[in-house]
């Protein structure tokens, strides 16, 4: 089966710490709770749009310690592998996330062996055969080369560096991206680092460069800016708010699954935002996954 996405991104461990508070520095504070979680940008988003019905790929670098029960889960839920590869001599990257009671977060990363993409040679094989290339989290370096190379396939292209926005992409490397791909995902933050690094006023300026910017704004919903819409959809509510992590992973993988369903953008941004609300109901990103018919059962009461 050919995919429909293929996702580029970290395939990773979270172990997830949550304290009462944070201390101050030089100072400790008893961990109140500490598990190890299946995550990672690719995985948690690759996982969530497989099991939504999405023909997905995930395109990752691990080590040879990467947990044969992460690779059974995403097998299970038909995520293709075919290029997940594990490099010799590195280990699977880590991330160790640190919650406060007021779900505040702080991440610590070990990047392992995604910390030398840029010397890689590529792994289109899964990307030659979708329609939408989403590019995460990872060095830019790879990602500029896998952008020209995907871009010369005619694919549709999505630019999401999430967090690494902040600290690994420099301004240069986000100016040469972005004006090749077709969307730009980003949390609040993001966005306003991308329009800095574009000279943006607007959220709309960037569509000088991408055909759509899909804005998520946790409790606040979701937005998507195109040339003749603006497009805002409010949260879905969840019964209960135990933990973040991953959600924006899961919104772009709902996103994705209405759009492979040829909902519009309204609808799609919609059941992101109601995949979303499940995730954020137990603790690690994919400890929650609802059925589709749950998601559109929930999706339905956003706007009412």
């Amino acid at each position: 089966m050919n995919p429909f996405l293929c996702v580029y991104g970290h395939v990773a461990p979270d172990h997830i710490l949550t304290l009462e508070r944070f201390p101050p520095l030089n100072t400790s504070v008893d961990v109140v709770e500490k598990r190890r979680y299946f995550g990672g940008t690719a995985g948690n988003m690759a996982t969530m749009a497989s099991a939504m019905g999405v023909p997905t790929a995930a395109v990752s670098y691990v080590g040879r310690d990467f947990p044969d029960d992460y690779r059974e889960f995403m097998l299970v839920h038909g995520v293709i592998l075919d290029d997940l590869v594990e490099v010799e001599g590195e280990e699977t990257a880590t991330v160790w996330v640190v919650s406060d009671r007021d779900h505040n977060q702080i991440a610590y990363v070990f990047q392992g062996a995604m910390s030398g993409m840029d010397r890689y040679p590529l792994r289109t094989g899964t990307a030659e055969r979708s329609e939408w290339v989403h590019v995460c989290t990872g060095r830019p370096g790879y990602y500029l080369r896998l952008i020209e190379r995907c871009r010369a396939f005619g694919k549709k292209i999505a630019l999401d560096p999430a967090q690494e926005i902040h600290h690994i992409w420099t301004r240069e490397e986000f100016r040469r991206a972005l004006p090749d791909c077709d969307a730009l995902f980003a949390n609040r933050g993001e966005l306003e680092k991308a329009m800095a690094y574009m000279d943006a006023r607007r959220p709309q300026d960037l569509l000088e460069h991408v055909d759509m910017v899909v804005n998520t704004l946790g409790a606040g919903g979701s937005v998507v800016y195109t040339m003749g819409e603006v497009v805002a959809v409010p949260a879905a509510r969840p019964e209960r708010v135990v933990d973040t992590t991953g959600a924006g992973d899961a919104f772009r993988a709902g996103f994705y699954a209405g759009r492979y369903r040829g909902l519009g953008l309204k609808e799609s941004a919609e059941v992101g935002n109601a995949l979303a609300s499940f995730v954020v109901e137990a603790k690690g990103g994919l400890s929650r996954v609802p059925s589709w018919e749950g998601v559109l059962g929930r999706a339905g009461s956003c706007t009412q």
